[in-house]
């Protein structure tokens, strides 16, 4: 099959695309690369050498851990890959420091964006995101180290804050039929997405790019007293969205999806060469 992708919506934090000629199960595979094994940087270890704060130092660093890191794919490495096997060096691994005494005379809140990095493309995704709050004269001192990793290690490198696919939905309206239905019109008003259009008052009509709000709940099929429509999917299309927190471009994302896929594939016809497996059957 050919595989086809078209972009729908796209904004800084929202992708939607619909990719046709794949199988659902190939579908599911994306989503959970996606999800699950696109790596991104964040803080791995934290060493508090001042805290001031009325918070832990373990609550600090779970909260440092969180803050969404800009990622550069082409420079980094992961901790396993790296030459230094992981014992932290340039190329797989960044430090960002924090130092900041209040000397206002009101409480005084620390940011994402008063975290330094010695990588200038490696900085947090927001600099407004809250980490702590000290009071007058009070102190924190802050050493945090960030690496690559993926969300099946833990949830603090997930690569995007949610991605979901949908069948590509199939509303087919004879609209002939309608002229003898005692219902002007029953199907617009029992629609939950509100997919149709009645303002002429003779027959409903389809709006346009219906397929990208509707979840064929089926409610027009059901409701419709003269089974004027048909509700149905498309075969191998599906509807994907994707949010992201901003770590990575979504054109990263994609691409590297499918880097992974391909590795994947490549492993298992290797495991089932070992395994004198015939691949033509």
């Amino acid at each position: 099959m050919t595989l086809n992708l078209e972009v729908l919506k796209k904004d800084e934090h929202n992708l939607v695309f619909v990719i046709e000629g794949i199988s659902i199960e190939m579908a599911n595979a994306i989503r959970r690369i996606i999800l699950t094994e696109i790596p991104v940087m964040a803080i791995d270890e934290v060493i508090i050498l001042k805290n001031d704060s009325p918070l832990y130092d373990e609550i600090i660093s779970h909260r440092l851990g969180l803050i969404p890191l800009k990622t550069d794919l082409e420079i980094y490495k992961l901790p396993q890959d790296c030459e230094c096997s992981g014992f932290g060096c340039p190329l797989c691994q960044v430090s960002l420091t924090c130092e900041i005494t209040n000397t206002t005379n009101n409480p005084l809140e620390i940011y994402s964006g008063d975290l330094k990095s010695n990588d200038p493309a490696i900085v947090p995704v927001n600099p407004r995101i809250p980490i702590v709050k000290i009071d007058k004269d009070d102190k924190v001192i802050i050493e945090a180290y960030a690496i690559l990793g993926t969300a099946k290690e833990h949830a603090k490198w997930q690569a995007v804050s949610n991605v979901h696919y949908q069948f590509y939905p199939k509303i087919d309206l004879d609209d002939s039929k309608c002229a003898a239905c005692p219902d002007k019109c029953i199907v617009s008003r029992m629609c939950p997405k509100d997919l149709f259009d009645f303002s002429s008052n003779k027959t409903p009509k389809l709006k346009k790019d219906y397929q990208e709000t509707c979840d064929l709940c089926n409610a027009c099929e059901l409701n419709c007293p003269e089974n004027a429509i048909q509700a149905d999917r498309e075969e191998n299309k599906y509807i994907f969205s994707i949010e992201s927190d901003g770590a990575l471009s979504f054109e990263t994302i994609i691409k590297k999806t499918f880097e992974i896929f391909n590795e994947k594939i490549i492993e298992l016809q290797g495991s089932l060469e070992e395994l004198d497996i015939d691949l033509s059957v």
